[in-house]
């Protein structure tokens, strides 16, 4: 046991001065921070109000089978005053489902609004995580990866300095390391997602966001359409899940395409 510990505190040791390095400024440009603040950070809060209208396919699993059901709906994110949050509304106008589903239509329903309305909470995850940039891709756009705080916290007090747990740079090299897949066993943990990838451009504006949790992923992919100067959904891709009283665990994997974009009461057809 005590070999296998002492292995570790040389693996962590070597994993923190192998990318605790800074890179070189041409192969990472701009800092986490900088990118996390811009995620987070409207640079025009102004209000707004924005609709929209949305028709996509669901895929919905659960014990009895699979389905695809089609789905219609109006999407509203607004802002009533200056610096207020964004607020989102969907409302599911049509969802073609199986005889057997339609005592559940409310539920299923549900499940989709309240997934697209939250989207931006998950979002807000990152919070909890230690977070470097994984990798840079084209067109300006960067993987974030992430590793939950207290899982990275464990490791470094089981197998390395309690000195170095308020140490940032360390913390992400640690993460980093834990972020690959061939440690999934030291950071595979019940309760929210301990691992999480965004992809993002140099404005912040998310693209992808993968959550994985014990029990499996759940992701986001984004495209976006500009109007009247805001970024609003074109294209959304999203998981879902949820327990139904009556038939159990409830999947849903849903492709929905934006339409109609109004923004300000001037709309684009």
């Amino acid at each position: 046991m005590y070999n296998a510990r002492a292995m570790r505190y040389v693996i962590l040791g070597v994993v923190v001065l192998a990318l605790a390095v800074p890179l070189p400024a041409a192969a990472n440009h701009i800092p986490v921070e900088t990118l996390l603040q811009r995620m987070f950070t409207d640079p025009a809060p102004t209000p707004y109000d924005a609709t929209a209208d949305f028709d996509g396919d669901v895929v919905i699993t659960w014990r009895a089978g699979r389905i695809t059901a089609r789905a219609a709906g109006s999407y509203r994110e607004w802002r009533l005053t200056f610096g207020a949050p964004r607020r989102r509304q969907v409302t599911i106008t049509r969802l073609d489902l199986p005889f057997v589903l339609r005592p559940f239509e409310g539920n299923l329903k549900s499940l989709i609004e309240q997934r697209i309305e939250r989207e931006e909470g998950a979002l807000s995850l990152l919070d909890d995580y230690d977070v470097f940039i994984a990798e840079e891709l084209p067109n300006g756009r960067y993987v974030l990866g992430a590793v939950r705080k207290d899982i990275v916290t464990d490791v470094m007090q089981r197998y390395g300095r309690a000195s170095d747990l308020k140490d940032v740079n360390v913390r992400r090299a640690i993460a980093k390391w834990l972020y690959l897949p061939r440690q999934r066993e030291l950071v595979t943990r019940p309760g929210g997602p301990y691992i999480v990838t965004a992809v993002v451009d140099e404005q912040g504006t998310y693209y992808g966001l993968q959550l994985i949790y014990d029990w499996g992923p759940v992701g986001t992919e984004l495209d976006w359409a500009n109007v009247g100067g805001r970024l609003i959904w074109r294209e959304v891709k999203m998981d879902a899940a949820m327990d139904v009283r009556g038939i159990g665990r409830v999947e849903g994997k849903m492709s929905l395409r934006f339409s109609n974009h109004c923004f300000n009461g001037s709309c684009r057809r």
